[in-house]
């Protein structure tokens, strides 16, 4: 990446070099295009704390000490690893951290300042010690104040926010309290190799006799569901919201069962409880796609789109793929009220090893990717849905890009 501070300079030059490439090394130059052509001239992230890379990795390639570590002393499971800042232990500070705690977050590789910025964010501190560790002053670029940090006032836009919706400054406050993309957005590194944006939660359309007996008990002891409950997809108050909004022992219920924020609120929720400005890059797209505009979200009075009323075989391809980043398919778009778990096969949306199926036209994605996933592809080297060169630039960098690969490719 190319810092801001030097912009200008390496501009000027990278022009120059367009107009007489032999001013340019081959390796060199080669880089230089592919940030131009990906969009990857972007500002960098600057943290006042050394980042701890490993967190960011996926518990399967943590090294055996790191992984029981975690799971023996942090209480992490695979998948609270890989959901980033779903773990408990995650919203606690170093100091509440029990004994042996700090001692499995030192032997995975934390350290006191490194878990308070990357982990905690200084979020467990009073307000008076965020002045005092000169954090509240960035916590206020944020929209944050006393009163809202101590519960008597409401919270900022920006806890609404993607990370691209941020400006400019919101993103250095955001840096200084150790947050980036990757943690404010809280990417999904849980395996995915289906065609969906996220895990598919294959126990949730198990119909109720066909549970085990500890599923069973979970799910009517922690989460309060009935064998009508259960077999009717989208009866239980709990699928009318969103995880995060799920009281603490529901909660913990549906992690127990194999949920978490991600699969919980597109399989179960499919978006419906969120508001319209947390809509963003994909999941934006598939929402205007089937027809929804903030007015005939947010208002009951206005009239649904026209998908609303048709069978999914009715769908075009790209209202089919906007259907399915919102964790639909067949079977469950095509209810009257409530899908009943008896009546249909979902063999067809478990296809991990499959092709995507027939009539969805996943190149509504190109510009945004799909679920945080790059552009071109719905999984990692799977389903690739566009095969040649795209790019997104602007106008200007196109021109640049263009100009370049007269040389570079001819």
């Amino acid at each position: 990446l190319l810092s801001s501070a030097c912009m200008a300079e390496n501009i000027n030059y990278i022009w120059s070099s367009f107009l007489n490439p032999s001013n340019m090394p081959s390796t060199l130059s080669t880089a230089i295009i592919a940030a131009l052509a990906t969009g990857t001239l972007a500002r960098e992230d600057v943290f006042p704390v050394t980042k701890p890379e490993f967190r960011y990795q996926e518990f399967s390639k943590l090294d055996r000490v790191q992984q029981k570590a975690a799971t023996d002393q942090l209480d992490y499971t695979a998948i609270t690893w890989n959901a980033l800042g779903l773990a408990d232990v995650e919203r606690k500070g170093w100091d509440y951290l029990t004994t042996d705690q700090q001692i499995g977050a030192t032997q995975i590789g934390f350290t006191k300042e490194s878990w308070d910025c990357f982990i905690d964010h200084y979020s467990s501190a009073y307000w008076a010690e965020l002045v005092a560790q000169n954090k509240a002053s960035q916590y206020m670029r944020l929209g944050w104040s006393q009163e809202s940090w101590e519960g008597e006032g409401t919270h900022p836009a920006t806890e609404g926010k993607w990370w691209d919706q941020l400006s400019e400054d919101e993103k250095k406050a955001a840096n200084s309290l150790c947050y980036f993309k990757m943690n404010w957005n809280s990417v999904d590194m849980n395996p995915n190799n289906s065609y969906f944006p996220y895990n598919f939660p294959e126990f949730r359309y198990t119909p109720w006799n066909e549970l085990s007996l500890s599923t069973q008990n979970t799910a009517i002891g922690m989460m309060n569901y009935t064998e009508e409950l259960w077999n009717d997809l989208g009866t239980h108050v709990a699928e009318k919201n969103t995880f995060l909004n799920l009281d603490s022992k529901t909660r913990e219920g549906a992690m127990e069962l194999g949920f978490y924020t991600h699969n919980w609120d597109c399989f179960m929720n499919h978006y419906q409880a969120y508001y319209w400005s947390s809509f963003h890059a994909d999941l934006l797209v598939a929402i205007e796609t089937l027809g929804w505009t903030e007015a005939s979200w947010t208002n009951d009075m206005q009239a649904p789109p026209l998908s609303e009323s048709k069978y999914w075989a009715d769908l075009t391809p790209e209202e089919k793929a906007a259907a399915t980043r919102l964790c639909y398919f067949e079977e469950t778009w095509d209810t009257n009220e409530y899908p009943t778990l008896e009546d249909f096969d979902i063999s067809s949306a478990i296809t991990p090893d499959g092709p995507l199926p027939k009539d969805i036209n996943l190149n509504i994605y190109e510009t945004t990717g799909y679920a945080g996933r790059s552009p071109g592809m719905v999984a990692a080297g799977q389903y690739v849905y566009n095969a040649s060169f795209r790019t997104v630039v602007s106008s200007t960098v196109l021109g640049v890009v263009a100009l370049a690969g007269a040389f570079l490719f001819a």
